[in-house]
């Protein structure tokens, strides 16, 4: 093979694997990946000193710990669902996730214990970046990334709301950074309002506030809306419950009328065929329809037609009185027809006195009876003077 032909082959990415992590340096690209993920690596001593010193002269020593707090809590999430969560036990998955954490030049961290109970979490760490570069600087500012992270663990394993105190400085001489995490109502948003409260606003600080209130007022709309659409869909349902009660209420008028119809049979008379039980709530129905239509057409007599009706009982019988009784009232004699023999064999074995009725076998002969009477002379004398 040719120098030339050496040239031309691709190039091949150096690469080397080290505990299950993939190393690998994109030479044409200027990128150095990890399981091919882009990494950045800085001197501790001298470059990372610098970076991080100078944005804590910016913001100052406040924001600066909130910042990098906020950024280890907020920066578990793929560790923990891809990690932790795949583990036999969470304490397994941490394991695994320190061990991955100090081949990747983070430092050596470890879960000392883990009580679910009283919900509390040690942790130690070793040689992390922060406790590095401070001890270069001749400063103690604390860890705050690492203080974040194991915040954020706890997070979710005690699922409420977490702080973590450094209880030990690398910076300052100690062998370990050591962590005590407990649920606490403290939390980064709670610091920076306290700062601003203080006095101690920035521009960022303000420009921070403004956006937090931009984004409660359009949080705040959007409730609104979602409001506003949910009473006009309450709206539009309770107007279609009201049409249905009302095609309910017509149909309920329908039945009622087909239950007690009134027949107008001839000038002076009218009908109620009554079928079906009669019990109380329909007595009084059909004594309240056949008042008013003997109120409407002044008739003089009203007759009750019993042929569809099959039995009748003691508090049938009661009804059918008053029924009649309340026509009598109005000055309309009531005649009742269509009692059949069984009916007949009912009310005589129940001892009920229906003495007072004019009664008909068929309905045909109540109303020639009706006619015969509206022909006598002091019948159509009485109902010329009412």
């Amino acid at each position: 093979m040719t120098l030339t032909q050496i040239e031309s082959l691709p190039k091949q990415n150096p690469k080397i694997n080290v505990n299950g992590l993939d190393f690998e340096w994109d030479l044409d690209k200027g990128l150095f990946l990890v399981n091919g993920l882009p990494t950045v690596c800085m001197w501790i001593d001298t470059t990372m000193a610098g970076f991080m010193s100078g944005l804590h002269k910016m913001v100052g020593t406040e924001r600066f710990h909130l910042a990098l707090y906020q950024a280890g809590e907020e920066g578990v999430a793929g560790e923990w669902e891809h990690f932790v969560l795949r583990a036999p036990s969470i304490e397994e998955g941490l394991r695994m996730v320190g061990a991955l954490a100090n081949q990747v030049g983070l430092g050596f961290w470890e879960l000392v214990s883990l009580d679910r109970e009283k919900k509390e979490a040690r942790f130690r760490s070793k040689n992390s970046w922060e406790a590095l570069y401070q001890k270069a600087l001749g400063i103690c500012w604390g860890t705050s990334s690492v203080a974040g992270r194991f915040a954020g663990y706890c997070n979710r394993i005690f699922k409420t709301n977490c702080w973590a105190e450094q209880t030990s400085f690398i910076a300052r001489g100690d062998e370990w950074d050591e962590f005590v995490v407990r649920p606490s109502e403290q939390t980064v948003q709670k610091q920076l309002d306290l700062l601003i409260a203080t006095d101690k606003a920035t521009r960022a600080d303000l420009d921070a506030m403004v956006e937090r209130l931009k984004l409660e007022v359009h949080e705040r709309k959007q409730a609104e809306d979602a409001l506003n659409q949910e009473i006009h869909e309450r709206k539009q349902a309770e107007h279609a419950l009201v049409e249905k009660l009302e095609i309910i209420r017509r149909q309920e008028d329908s039945i009622r009328a087909m239950a007690t119809p009134i027949l107008q049979l001839w000038k002076d008379v009218v009908a109620l065929p009554v079928i079906g039980i009669v019990d109380s709530v329909r007595a009084s129905e059909m004594t309240e329809s056949l008042l008013e239509e003997v109120v409407k057409s002044k008739a003089q007599f009203a007759i009750i037609d019993l042929t569809g009706v099959d039995v009748i009982d003691t508090s049938a019988a009661n009804h059918l009185l008053r029924l009649v009784r309340s026509v009598g009232l109005l000055g309309t004699r009531c005649l009742v027809s269509g009692i059949s023999p069984r009916m007949a064999q009912t009310i005589v074995t129940i001892g009920i006195d229906l003495a007072e009725l004019a009664t008909f076998a068929t309905l045909e002969a109540a109303l020639r009876f009706a006619l015969q009477e509206d022909d006598d002379p002091l019948v159509t004398k009485r109902r010329e003077s009412n």
